[in-house]
């Protein structure tokens, strides 16, 4: 589950006033609210359970044991309860809040945004829960709807380099590539700039083939964070582009080390080696990058290439096949999707 910030949000307060409760019930919940209190969620559970048995209707019962499965780390209950909640009173900003930010955490994002947009509507000033409805649209690939939020993000907070960041990642799946990369030069001269963000703006460079550019992103990137695999990757496919080969295969054997499933840099390593007529090791990075993902025309192109080159006919037509029915299925470029969206 995905942590989500509910920091607007806290226990409800137990109606103990009410016609419908008994005694027992109201005990058993009131333990329940101290125990969370304390952190003591899964005890609070049982005691809210309790409750919840002695008497289903007691006011704020299911939101307070929604909590208490979302702190505690159980998704499925934490929902379960919240949408009980809603169903109990449906003009709850709680249980509407609580629940778009429990389907939030699942990657209900479609769902996250339907139940925060009516949240919205009861406090529409309320930052937290507008920067999660925004980001619940582009997630949900809603991305009119997300340009919209992250645009009102932007008028209460123009030098917000997080809102920039994710605007631009909205635009950039609008295919307004230019809009995408002024958020993400925006973002990079905030007086803070957040993790991601010269990753960001460098791969909307090396998607306009600006390589230089690119690089100097990338470079930037890796100065706060040396372990970034794809930020070394594409710095080498960067530099590979820009006939630094070398250089590249540096970067990109760094990038492999911190993680071996960056296609990318397999299929740029075994260009590279090819081109040195290691032959083998090409094999190698070409049958890993398939292996990561054999839907992509380019490694079986290159592997059918250099099969061609040392005279094996048979397995380079096999492996042109392969491309000719693959090229016509592949997608663009892929989007760019920071906040743990890898790259391919």
């Amino acid at each position: 589950m995905v942590p989500v910030a509910i920091g607007f949000l806290s226990l409800v307060l137990l109606a103990e006033q009410t016609g419908t409760a008994v005694p027992d019930a109201i005990a058993e919940a009131t333990r329940g609210a101290a125990l969370a209190r304390e952190g003591k969620y899964e005890l609070a559970i049982e005691h809210y359970s309790a409750a919840l048995r002695l008497n289903p209707r007691l006011p704020g019962l299911q939101l307070n044991l929604g909590l208490a499965y979302f702190k505690s780390n159980h998704p499925r209950e934490a929902t379960a309860a919240f949408e009980e909640a809603v169903r109990a009173d449906s003009a709850s900003f709680q249980a509407r809040a609580l629940l778009g930010m429990s389907y939030y955490g699942a990657g209900r994002y479609r769902d996250a945004a339907a139940q925060l947009k009516l949240a919205s509507e009861t406090q529409p000033d309320n930052m937290e829960l507008r920067h999660t409805l925004a980001q619940s649209y582009l997630w949900a690939e809603q991305y009119p709807e997300a340009l919209r939020e992250f645009q009102f993000l932007l008028s209460k907070d123009p030098n917000s380099a997080p809102v920039h960041i994710l605007l631009g990642q909205a635009l950039d799946a609008s295919n307004r590539t230019e809009a995408a990369t002024a958020e993400f030069e925006a973002a990079v001269k905030a007086s803070t700039v957040p993790p991601d963000a010269h990753f960001g703006l460098g791969y909307l460079y090396w998607k306009q083939q600006r390589y230089d550019e690119a690089a100097r992103q990338f470079e930037a990137e890796l100065a706060s964070q040396p372990q970034h695999a794809q930020a070394l990757t594409y710095l080498g496919d960067a530099e590979m582009h820009t006939e630094r080969d070398d250089v590249a295969e540096t970067h990109l054997r760094r990038a492999l080390a911190l993680d071996a499933n960056m296609r990318l840099a397999h299929v740029d390593l075994g260009i590279i080696l090819a081109a040195k007529n290691d032959s083998d090791e090409a094999v190698r990075h070409f049958r890993e990058a398939i292996r990561i993902d054999p839907s992509k025309p380019d490694a079986h192109y290159r592997l059918g290439r250099l099969w061609s080159s040392l005279g094996r006919e048979h397995d380079a037509q096999d492996e042109f096949e392969k491309v000719k029915k693959l090229a016509a299925e592949e997608p663009p470029l892929p989007l760019l999707r920071l906040s743990g969206r890898r790259l391919p």
